[in-house]
This record gives structure tokens, sequence and C-alpha cells, in this order.
């Protein structure tokens, strides 16, 4: 997969994984990298949406105003299904 990226750049690839494609594969990419495994996607959604919170004017200056940070943040949001998996994911992290 590394030829689908610009050579100017290689150098600076670590990693590639492959994921499910589908609308969260990004999220699932991340959560891989992480060491979570894709399944953890809504994990990742989670998390970019606590750093959204935390940093809300920064990200609104950098977005270029509160509607585009808010439409951001209803791009991370999941849905209930999403949460009850969420939870259960969170849960064996600390168990195991």
């Amino acid at each position: 997969m590394l030829n689908q990226f610009h050579p100017c750049i290689h150098d600076f690839i670590e990693n590639i994984v492959d994921v499910k494609a589908d609308g969260n594969c990004r999220y699932r990419a991340i959560a891989t990298l992480l060491g979570k495994g894709e399944y953890s996607w809504s994990l990742a959604c989670s998390h970019l949406l606590k750093e959204l919170g935390q940093w809300s004017n920064e990200y609104i200056h950098m977005l270029g105003g509160i509607e585009r940070y808010e439409g951001l943040k209803r791009l991370l949001l999941v849905d209930g299904l999403s949460i009850v998996y969420k939870f259960f994911v969170m849960y064996s992290w600390i168990f195991f």
C-alpha cells in the first residue's frame, strides 16, 4: 500500500494498516495503530470529542467558526448501539 502515497513522504510513514472499509475506517485505523484493535473505533471518536471539548475555543478559531466546529462534533457522535459496544470494549480493557 505504500505506493499509494507520494514518494516524497515515504520516509515519514511508520506503519500502514488495512482495516474494514466503511464510514468509520479512519477511526478504525487510529484505534488499530494505538493498539486497541479496529473494533474499538467508537472509542477513538469518544477521545476526539473529549479533545474538541477541552480545547473548544482553539478549535473554533482553527476551523473558522462555531458552525464548522459543531459540524465536526456531530460527525464524531456515534449511535446508541455503538455506545453500548464502546462500553463493553472499555470494560474489557480494564480487566484484560
